[in-house]
């Protein structure tokens, strides 16, 4: 189950040693309260503990607006968000949990690495429900 301290703590470092360029990911609820977090090792974070918190929340309301056009569109894989300083995503882990992903600016792969690499992971460790 995903809300498990050591499965959290797992996911987030299988992703974490994935790919280089991946920076952060944090866990979320539906209700948008960010209940893990890491960041890659000897990294200067962009955003604070609090900020980060405060980030997962707005990122799940604007997540909760998008839920109105999926009988139309379909279920989100991913959705993406590009800055001056970093790529930011959110990723459905199952109904109730959500990961949110950072990834270095400069990284030109963003969707290959999320596709091949953070996905999958997410499903093997996020399970269902």
């Amino acid at each position: 189950m995903v809300t498990d301290h050591d499965t959290l703590e797992v996911l987030e470092s299988e992703l974490l040693s994935s790919h280089a360029s991946i920076r952060w990911v944090g866990i979320t609820n539906e209700d948008g309260i960010q209940i893990s977090e890491k960041y890659r090792e000897g990294l200067k974070p962009f955003l604070t503990k609090e900020e980060n918190e405060d980030y997962a929340s707005h990122t799940m309301d604007r997540h909760r607006e998008r839920l109105k056009f999926q009988p139309k569109l379909g279920e989100l894989e991913y959705a993406l968000v590009k800055y001056e300083s970093v790529n930011r995503a959110i990723i459905p882990i199952n109904k109730n949990y959500y990961l949110l992903i950072a990834i270095d600016i400069g990284e030109n792969d963003v969707d290959k690495i999320i596709m091949e690499k953070v996905i999958p992971t997410t499903r093997k460790r996020g399970g269902a429900g």
